[in-house]
């Protein structure tokens, strides 16, 4: 699996590390009990300071995507794909909560806030 960094990016870089490992969970590329380099590794082959990459190693950790072992390694545990759906969804209602939030402060009812909603579903779907 290749991590591309872009460091001009506005998504800080250990949540791009973070971002491509759930996309290779979810698309297969990094199937269970796969390894992943160790941090003083992955840092060097990227250039980053490994601060960076133990922060994404232990958000990923904590979200369950990955287990790590001490000296044998850092692993992609066997739920990992689960997990990453999860986490999605839970940074999705995070996002949510807080538009709603926005939107209750401005004055919207609940069917204007749904309204809103519906119609921004149906122009994103057609774009």
């Amino acid at each position: 699996m290749d991590i591309v960094i872009h460091t001009n990016a506005p998504e800080p870089v250990y949540e791009q590390i973070v971002r491509q490992i759930h996309e290779a969970v979810k698309s297969g590329t990094l199937k269970s009990d796969a390894s992943l380099p160790t941090v003083r590794q992955l840092a060097g082959d990227l250039e980053i300071n490994r601060n960076t990459v133990a922060r994404a190693y232990r958000i990923l950790e904590e979200q369950g995507v990955i287990v790590t072992a001490g000296r044998k390694g850092t692993f992609i545990r066997q739920d990992a794909a689960r997990e990453v759906a999860k986490a999605k969804t839970t940074h999705a209602e995070r996002v949510m909560r807080r538009v709603i939030r926005t939107l209750v402060g401005e004055g919207l009812s609940r069917k204007e806030i749904t309204d809103v909603f519906t119609s921004a579903l149906s122009e994103a779907r057609k774009g």
